[in-house]
């Protein structure tokens, strides 16, 4: 019996019953001198909403003591796409589930998985912190059993599921060998609890795949280490040994961790993460911030200095969405964690201030060098920088259509006008500028900075940004209208709008001097309409 057919035989529920497909990417290829980059689609696997979890769970929930457990217990974030997947399968195995959870940043998606979880089959504990998990009850890290219920570590990490995700080596040879792509020489995966990353390497190598994973790490160091993504794949292999697949764990691929994307910590979307979202979505693959974001952010990265083979593979690991949800979701939280989503007065959407947090300058290797190199202008403003300045005035120079009015006076105008601004609104022109600048690399991949652009690049790529919609179409609109705003405080741009006055000489000449003096009413007098009205009506 060959070793695929051995791996077919594994424990399984039978939620992966077909290959997720592959999306080729050709024209992002060929724009970071690639011969090929593919997506592996997980997120396109039929059963349970998709995702990486489904692989694990798929063995995981079929072998014991869960396959016979009427309920099952696992820990994970508010948020967690894990405990979403857990949810899913106890409503589909006619089982409960004991959600235990620590909290993390809002966001959008965080509150779907939320509300999807505790509209399930759920029991809901709250932490405030991870720190919290390990002071009040060690045993969710630790122990096999919580409270009578089988115990899913975070991830679901066991020998088991990590075998599952396994199964999905052969399942890319497959693809391979059916000439939907050829061998890839580097993988691109999310690295949370290390199972998916593991899983891959050891299944790829069992499958005679020769590739690099590399595992972009989504936690903090001390969560994640080479140590332990070696000894998550050797206790997969004990297990399948154990269920008759013979092979060692020096058969798994290198697996490279990169731990450049981490930003500011666990769940909380990045500069680079969600620029590497708007990406993807541009070439029609769904992605987010927190995990696939920030993978394919170290893959634009290592692009962008020339770190990549010929031939990439990126695998998504995202669940499919909506998640359904009950309408009353919030009222099965437990008070704390209610209380919690209370104080935050607004849900903490992936919006443009998280967004433009560093401006995208941030992206690609090549970034900081970028910032410096800009000419000697005299400038003298009490809010834009220099450099700033220069981005303002190029945007004029392309969005506004006023000859008459040169750019570097609109970015005096605009100077102006921000001088009583909160400083919040300050801020966020800060970032503006830096995306707009330093953006063109890593999301349209041209050479040069925006300023350093012809009149033609700049135009297409300003209208690249509002091509893509969502957030960079808002990035788009707000410089824009920051433009308009400073050309038009010039009464030079009147003119060629066809607008005549208030002018002193078409005024009377008692005006002269006050020419908006003109637009006020006479005593008594009524609006045009309204006096044609009386007018009318008149016996």
């Amino acid at each position: 019996m060959s070793l695929a057919e051995a791996m077919n035989r594994l424990p399984s529920v039978g939620w992966v019953a077909e290959p997720s497909p592959l999306t080729p990417l050709p024209t992002l290829a060929r724009h970071l001198g690639l011969a090929a980059l593919h997506v592996k689609r997980d997120d396109l696997l039929p059963g349970l909403h998709g995702g990486n979890k489904l692989r694990k769970l798929d063995v995981l929930l079929a072998t014991a003591p869960f396959k016979d457990a009427p309920r099952i217990a696992s820990l994970g974030a508010i948020g967690s796409g894990h405990l979403a997947a857990c949810a899913a399968a106890s409503t589909a195995l006619g089982k409960t589930l004991a959600a235990h959870m620590f909290d993390e940043p809002l966001s959008e998606g965080v509150l779907e998985n939320l509300a999807f979880v505790a509209s399930g089959p759920s029991a809901i504990t709250f932490y405030g912190s991870r720190l919290e998990v390990g002071l009040r009850k060690p045993g969710l890290v630790l122990a096999p059993v919580i409270d009578g219920a089988p115990m899913i570590p975070p991830g679901g990490t066991l020998p088991a599921a990590v075998a599952g995700f396994a199964r999905a080596g052969f399942e890319l040879r497959a693809q391979i060998d059916a000439g939907l792509l050829e061998p890839p020489e580097v993988i691109y995966c999310a690295l949370g609890t290390a199972g998916t990353a593991a899983g891959l390497a050891l299944g790829l190598g069992m499958a005679g795949v020769k590739a690099e994973v590399r595992a972009v790490s989504t936690v903090e160091r001390v969560f994640a280490s080479a140590r332990l993504v070696r000894r998550v794949i050797e206790g997969a292999a004990r297990f399948l040994n154990e269920h008759g697949v013979a092979c060692t764990a020096a058969q798994a691929l290198p697996v490279r961790l990169l731990r450049s994307q981490l930003g500011r910590g666990y769940g909380i979307p990045s500069a680079q993460s969600i620029a590497a979202v708007e990406v993807l979505r541009s070439e029609g693959v769904a992605s987010e911030p927190v995990y696939t974001g920030k993978a394919f952010a170290a893959l634009l990265a290592d692009a962008a200095a020339h770190k990549l083979g010929k031939r990439v593979l990126f695998w998504s690991t995202l669940r499919r969405g909506p998640l359904p949800h009950d309408v009353d979701w919030r009222d099965k939280l437990p008070p704390r964690l209610s209380k919690r989503l209370d104080r935050a007065t607004t849900p903490s959407k992936l919006g443009r201030r998280v967004f433009l947090l560093g401006g995208a300058a941030a992206l690609g290797a090549c970034a900081m060098p970028r910032f410096f190199g800009y000419r000697e202008i005299g400038w003298t403003g009490a809010v834009l920088q220099s450099w700033e300045a220069e981005v303002i005035a190029a945007a004029a120079t392309t969005l506004s259509g006023v000859a008459a009015v040169g750019g570097l006076v609109v970015a005096a105008n605009v100077d102006r006008y921000l001088v009583p601004m909160p400083d919040r609104v300050k801020t966020e022109v800060h970032e503006l500028c830096a995306l707009v600048e330093h953006g063109t690399t890593p999301l349209a991949l041209m050479g040069k900075r925006f300023t350093k652009l012809d009149a033609a690049g700049r135009e297409a790529w300003l209208l690249s940004l509002n091509a893509r919609g969502g957030l960079l179409a808002q990035a788009f609109r707000g410089l824009r209208d920051l433009v308009m705003l400073g050309a038009y405080q010039d009464d030079r741009s009147w003119r060629g709008l066809g607008y005549a006055g208030p002018w002193p000489d078409v005024n009377a000449p008692e005006l002269v001097g006050a020419p908006y003096q003109a637009l006020r009413a006479s005593a008594g007098a009524l609006p045009q309409s309204r006096a044609a009205r009386v007018q009318g009506s008149a016996p």
